[in-house]
């Protein structure tokens, strides 16, 4: 079970890597260097006295220390995890909002509601409540018999025709479409 599923960089994981064998191959080390010498035979075989004991006991002291550490550890990620899918809940797309509900949310009449839905930039005042007291537009729209008449397109539109090595077999465009 993986409890953390943040992608990292190769170059990460492989210094994470280097990094956890190195802290291995060093426990390992310290675990023989302290150990080794009291299990070493000698000439009555391995000693087994009372700096033994205290040895297993400062042993079993750090391994009740490392437990500890891992339940906080493990209890953190699973706290982390839980809060993580609520606040994933938190931010899924908001509900779709016809245009009643808007207008019984904000308080809006029909022009302020049509007045939101045109387009550009507009600053919107609320009052105390949150509700939309006004609607200032930063544009001018222009009315349909204010825009000039269009464009009319040329009768005889006129080709630039490029003559080319291979052209000999072509017909020259006369119309662009």
């Amino acid at each position: 079970m993986k409890i953390i599923r943040t992608r990292q960089r190769p170059f990460l994981v492989v210094i994470d890597a280097v990094f956890t064998v190195l802290a291995w191959i060093g426990l390992l080390y310290l675990l023989v260097s302290g150990l080794w010498p009291l299990i070493e035979a000698r000439e009555g075989g391995p000693r087994l006295d009372n700096p033994a004991f205290d040895a297993l006991g400062t042993l079993q002291i750090y391994l009740w220390v490392a437990l500890v550490n891992a339940l906080i550890l493990i209890g953190w990620a699973r706290y982390q995890q839980r809060k993580s899918r609520s606040f994933a809940q938190r931010r899924l797309p908001s509900p779709v909002v016809d245009d009643a509900g808007l207008s019984k949310s904000f308080k809006l009449c029909g022009d302020r509601l049509q007045q939101l839905r045109g387009q550009g930039v507009m600053t919107i005042h609320n009052d105390q409540e949150g509700d939309v007291s006004h609607v200032v537009p930063h544009f001018w729209p222009v009315h349909q018999q204010e825009l000039p008449a269009p464009l009319a397109p040329q009768e005889h539109p006129r080709v630039i025709f490029l003559h080319a090595e291979d052209d000999d077999n072509r017909e020259p465009v006369n119309r662009i479409t």
